[in-house]
């Protein structure tokens, strides 16, 4: 009987100890998880900014003020006045 007792109380033991590790192992590993995503939220932040700066770029390049000064200075282009033409 005592044989059988001491069995057990290895077995309970061993098992305690196992999941112990274990609890211990995914603890570890939820807290990488965890340092991973705020990386992740970070990076996507800085990937927001810089979407928000390329768009802004895009619009002043494509402003029409600014294409009708790169015209007249650096391509040396003149409006016209429309001509009127009369229909009888």
């Amino acid at each position: 009987m005592n044989a059988n007792y001491l069995l057990i109380l290895f077995i309970q033991i061993s098992l305690i100890l196992f999941l112990s590790f274990e609890q211990i192992k995914v603890r570890w590993e939820i807290s990488l998880l965890y340092g991973n995503q705020d990386k992740i939220n970070l990076e996507y932040q800085n990937l927001k900014e810089e979407q928000y700066k390329l768009k802004t770029e895009v619009y002043f390049l494509n402003s029409p003020a600014r294409v009708e000064k790169y015209a007249k200075e650096k391509l040396s282009m003149q409006k016209i006045k429309p001509k009127i033409v009369k229909i009888q």
